[in-house]
Order: C-alpha cells, then structure tokens, then sequence
C-alpha cells in the first residue's frame, strides 16, 4: 500500500535498513488481487526493533500518514514477565464511568496504551490501580510530585489486596527500602528518573534496575506534563508492554500536547465534569471573579514598574489583600476549609505571616510539607496557603473554598487544576466555593479571561463581581491603614531591588 511504502521510504529522516520491514507478503497477497484496505486493517501487524530506529519517530510519522499505530499488550499469553499477586479488595466499588473508561482500554483480553481524562476528585487512581489488577504484571507509577508518591502508594494498599511488602517508592532520600527482594510496584517521579546530573551509588543502581526491567504496564499520572523536553525522556528510558496516562486536564499552553498521541496513544476516554456534579459525584462549584481596585500610589508604581514589579504589586494589592481575609473569616466562621493559591512566593509569605497561617511553596522540605498537609486533614487549622506545587497530585478533600490571589499568566490547565482540589463531595453540603481575585486595571484581567475558556467550554459560569461594597467599612481587616499600606510598599520595592541587584551580581 502507498502510505506505507511512503512511511519506509523516508531513509533520510529515519534511516531504516532493508531487513526492517518485509512487503514481500504484502506484495503477494496484492497480485491476488486482495483489497488493500482489508490487508492494512486485518493483516499488517509488524515489530520494531529499537537498535535500529526509534520508535517514537515511526508513531509521529503514522499520524503524519493519517495511519496512527496502536499499540496493544496480550498480557494473558505473555509468560516472560513475572505475573503478580494483586486484586480489588472486595469493599472497592468502581462507579459507572470508571467502569466506562477501564472498558475502552482492555480490547478482546488485550490492554491498549492511551490517556484517561477524568476531573479532578473522580478517581483517576481508582481506574490506575483497577488497571494493575486486571493486567497483572509489574507495574511502575511514575508521579509529578513525592507527596503523590506517598498517595499513590497508601491507594495501592487502601484498594487493592497487594502485599505492602511488594509496593515500593523511589524518591530523593527515601529509597534504601528498595534494596531488599525485587518490587511488584514501584512509584517514583518523572525528577527521579530523568534527572541526568551525579547521583549517590545507590540511588544509581536502583533506577539502573527499574531501567533494566521489562515493565508490564507504565502509569503516567498528570500525563499532560510529559511532553515536556524534559520528562518526554522518561518514555526513552522506561521499557514497557503498556502505557497509560491520567489527567484531568489534558491541556498545555506550548501546544506540545498533541505529542501525547504518539509519545503515549490516544484518548480512551473523557469524562464530562457538569455531568458527573449532576449525578453527585462531584461537588457542586460556585465560581466568582472578584476585580479589586488598587490604590493611586500602588497604581503609579504599576504603570512605570517592570514586569515582575507589576505581578507583585497586583498579588500585594491591599485591597485583595483584605477582600481575602474578610472572605477567609467568612468562611471559617461557616466551617469551611480553605486553600489560597498563590503563585508568587513572596506574596504567598507575606499574606500568611499577617494573618499567622501555614504555608507550603516549593522549598518546603518533605516532612515539613507532609507534616503540614496531615495537620490541615485532622482539622489542625481552617486555611492553608499554598503555591503552585499545590496545583496537581495533593489530595485534600476536606477543603471546599479555594481563593486564588496570584496565578500563571494565562495558564487554562492551572485554573482546572485548582478548582479540582475541591470538587471532591463533601459530607456537610454539595457545594464548593472558587475565588479569583483580579486586580482592575491591570493584565490580571486579560489573564484572567483566558484563564478560564476551558471550564466555561466544560459548563461552568462564572460571576462577576466588580464592587465589593462595605468592605471598607469592616474592622480589624489587614492593611487597613495608610501607613500600614505605606509600609506594605516600601517592602514590595525593596525586594524588588534586592532582587535585580542579585541579578546584576550574578551576570557580572
């Protein structure tokens, strides 16, 4: 057939050699006359051998054909992989749609690599772990974070039967448990296995070993950052007979997501989120956009700062600033649990240390950030502030109020994200509350438009609130005088000039 001879015939680009690939039975079944459609759909099934091209180029080239490879795993009739001793415990229950996606990855008792789009809070690591227990072979989950290597593990034991002893994690400083006996199920992180710098011996041999071993099948959770130039290196070094990808928001802002089709397979299956908080699967959202003037002095500074100045000063804005605290109050007189989101550190640090709340951002070690995740779940503390590590893979399901002050850009995945930390439903009431506050006048109201194109195209509706009358009048809110708003701005620029000093430092 000519797609395929032209597929083959690209010796430049791919460089294949003759013994590659044999027509000859494609050739003689062609001058009996037989339909090519039939030959490619029924009879051209062919193996690849690594050493002498890449298989990530024959799968961009299919698409580019319009003749999409699928890659399919017979695990009943393989014997060369050791099968595990793994199955649901008999108290897991699979809803309808989880039972729906895992139905259009097993195919005729053989199990297709492909992504699963299913809202946060909907079970993605249900339908992981339900995969591991059909298939039944070793498994590697590889996660974006250590806190969800910890949440993928405690799953693995919560839901299925597997022996604690065979699920192991491979994370920075937590790894020496692997030495003793071979593991059924490793969970690990894209870092940990695509970092390419010095590593301890140790650390060493063991990511040798997983890069050694044939894998059954491959789980990738929050699958939309593998193309990134970065961890797409893991799918090189991992060998696997099955790869399957989670998100729930299979987005990305470079337009490298269309990647995923041949890095991983297609799209098995997407859940509807307005459909799911119907049925009561999800929390019922409530989002509001909340726009917030920023002071005359504060505003001056915007117009002429640069653009690090002028994030900064929309996230340090003091009118948010006490529009957030009177809506933490709230809520907290209410019973409710409360996230604040804030991608600038700074901002992040300062709204926390006024109002004496925890906060977790990126340099966090890992008992501290685990200490602080368990003392919010046991009710230890109403409102936690969080930077963006908080986005994907931490599960909290007892917050139901999310305020976000400081975002990235135009970042339509990260909106998604954030508003999943609270869909999951709540014993109390149905309904959760999402919070963005945007400062008026500036480019946080141009973000903030297409930050939310992709929940409006899901159903949600957002509110706009453009006067929040009466605050001025409530007392005791942070900055409510001049001169403590006076003081906030001397602090915010001086950072800021800290800040290009290093900089100049370190260029010179």
């Amino acid at each position: 057939p000519k797609k395929i001879n032209d597929l083959f015939s690209k010796k430049v680009k791919f460089n294949y050699q003759k013994e590659f690939f044999d027509l000859s039975f494609l050739i003689r079944k062609t001058k009996l006359n037989y339909n090519q459609k039939y030959l490619i759909s029924k009879h051209l099934i062919f193996s690849i051998n690594p050493s002498i091209c890449k298989i990530e180029d024959i799968k961009k080239r299919s698409m580019e054909l319009d003749c999409p490879l699928l890659e399919e795993y017979d695990f009943l009739n393989d014997f060369f992989i050791p099968s595990i001793k793994i199955d649901l415990n008999p108290t897991t229950m699979i809803r309808r749609y989880q039972e729906k996606a895992i139905s259009k990855m097993f195919n005729r008792g053989r199990a297709r690599s492909g992504v699963i789009v299913l809202p946060c809070g909907a079970g993605k690591t249900i339908v992981g772990i339900t995969s591991v227990t059909m298939i039944k072979k070793t498994a590697l989950i590889i996660c974006n974070s250590t806190v969800s290597v910890e949440q993928w593990r405690r799953q693995f034991i919560k839901w299925s039967n597997i022996n604690p002893k065979k699920i192991k994690s491979f994370i920075a400083g937590q790894y020496s448990n692997l030495e003793n006996g071979t593991s059924d199920i490793i969970v690990t992180t894209y870092s940990m296995i695509s970092f390419g710098g010095q590593r301890a011996k140790l650390s060493a041999s063991l990511l040798n070993e997983i890069k050694s071993r044939e894998w059954g099948i491959v789980i990738l959770d929050e699958v939309h950052i593998v193309p990134a130039n970065v961890f797409r290196k893991v799918l090189g070094l991992i060998k696997t007979h099955c790869k399957l990808g989670l998100t729930a928001t299979l987005l990305r802002e470079d337009r490298k997501v269309g990647d995923i089709g041949f890095l991983i397979g297609p799209k098995l299956y997407e859940a509807n989120w307005l459909d799911l908080e119907q049925i009561g699967f999800l929390a019922m959202a409530c989002c509001a956009e909340i726009c917030c003037s920023m002071p005359p002095d504060f505003f001056e500074h915007y117009l002429c700062g640069s653009n690090s100045t002028r994030q900064i000063l929309c996230a340090l804005n003091p009118n948010k600033a006490r529009i957030c605290d009177f809506l933490i109050r709230y809520h907290e007189s209410r019973g409710d649990r409360i996230l604040v989101f804030s991608d600038n550190v700074f901002a992040l640090r300062s709204y926390a240390t006024k109002m004496l709340k925890a906060f977790i951002y990126g340099a966090t070690g890992s008992f501290e950030r685990m200490r602080i995740l368990k003392n919010f779940q046991k009710h230890e503390g109403q409102t936690l502030f969080i930077s963006r590590i908080g986005d994907t893979s931490i599960d909290l399901p007892e917050a139901n109020v999310i305020l976000q002050i400081s975002s990235h850009y135009g970042s339509r995945r990260q909106e998604a994200q954030r508003l999943g930390r609270i869909l999951r439903p709540k014993s109390k009431s149905r309904k959760a509350f999402f919070y963005s506050l945007v400062t008026s006048n500036t480019e946080e109201m141009f973000y903030a438009n297409k930050r939310q194109q992709f929940l409006l195209g899901q159903g949600y509706d957002f509110k706009t609130i453009l006067n929040f009358a009466g605050i001025n009048k409530i007392p005791n809110l942070i900055f409510e005088t001049e001169k403590e708003k006076n003081l906030l701005l001397k602090q915010v620029l001086s950072n800021q000039k800290n800040i290009k000093g290093l900089h100049q430092n370190h260029i010179m």
